[in-house]
């Protein structure tokens, strides 16, 4: 349901993340964000960031701000970005390297490099029980940013697929079942965020164009499998909120992860079938070559 972009011809937003102020020092890390912000130097820290980031965007004169994921800690390439979900979700606990497999995907595993010091700082729980809810808080994180601004404030999550894939299972053992789980959670958690009044929801990096760029395909990780999860996540907020799906080539570190310029075109058909208002495509980097496609077949949501 278009809300947020009702009646805008050219709706102007940004991703989410902003570089952080030098100031800006504190990290939540596994603790609760309401207990967090009980803390004087965590919550001055976090709601004066939140105030430069909404400020920069309001002079800018965006339609749609985003909080600049606050939340996020102060880690190595955004690792939070990962790590947050299932650090504050229940079914997940310790703390597990990233074991690397001989260089997957083509990142240099030197010390020294950017990708190798991404990779050797991946550090995530196991999923260990029945995934839930837990302590996310995205309804009071959201709340925080949008009291600050009459625009509407755009909340961004990671997707299902890609927690799945991060952690190690030794509860479900089973790929399909532990994304499913994730994203039934998700759900519940979107459906409180929307019926709070937040009026852009968007999903993160659903895995349909990157398994295609790869020419990834197995039993689980599979468009059509990766379609039904992104609509399961959402099912059902379309009635409250407009939903967004957000697409990219990943850059850990503004770095690339493809030799060649990946294109959107042999996922084209899938992701139109994802249930959204709106996907955003990543395109300045491979320089439009896929502008024609997309706007060609795109059916429904905006792009």
């Amino acid at each position: 349901m278009y809300t947020a972009t009702a009646g805008v011809v050219l709706p102007t937003t940004i991703t989410g993340s902003l570089p952080r102020p030098g100031w800006y020092t504190q990290n939540l890390g596994a603790r609760d964000f309401r207990e967090a912000m009980v803390d004087r130097g965590y919550r001055e820290e976090y709601l004066d960031a939140l105030a430069v980031y909404l400020r920069d965007q309001e002079v800018a004169g965006l339609d749609i701000v985003t909080d600049g994921d606050c939340r996020f800690d102060a880690d190595v390439a955004g690792h939070n970005w990962f790590s947050y979900a299932p650090l504050h979700m229940e079914g997940f606990a310790g703390a597990r390297a990233y074991a690397v497999k001989g260089g997957l995907a083509g990142i240099p595993q030197k010390p020294g490099h950017i990708l190798h010091d991404v990779l050797e700082t991946r550090v995530m729980p196991d999923l260990v029980g029945p995934v839930g809810r837990g302590k996310l808080r995205y309804t009071a994180i959201w709340k925080a940013a949008q009291r600050q601004t009459t625009k509407p404030v755009k909340f961004g999550t990671i997707t299902p697929e890609l927690i799945a894939m991060s952690v190690r299972d030794s509860h479900y053992r089973d790929l399909r079942k532990s994304i499913l789980a994730i994203s039934d959670a998700l759900n519940e958690e979107l459906h409180e965020l929307a019926d709070a009044g937040c009026k852009v929801i968007q999903m993160e990096e659903p895995q349909i164009h990157l398994l295609a760029a790869k020419g990834l395909s197995d039993a689980v990780l599979n468009a059509k499998f990766m379609i039904e999860v992104f609509n399961n996540t959402v099912r059902g907020l379309r009635n409250k909120s407009e939903v967004w799906c957000h697409t990219c080539w990943g850059n850990p570190a503004a770095q690339r992860l493809f030799a060649k310029t990946p294109s959107y075109a042999p996922a084209l058909d899938a992701l139109s079938e994802v249930d959204a208002d709106v996907i955003t495509f990543e395109t300045c980097s491979s320089g439009g070559m896929d502008l024609e496609a997309i706007g060609k077949r795109i059916r429904e949501p905006k792009i």
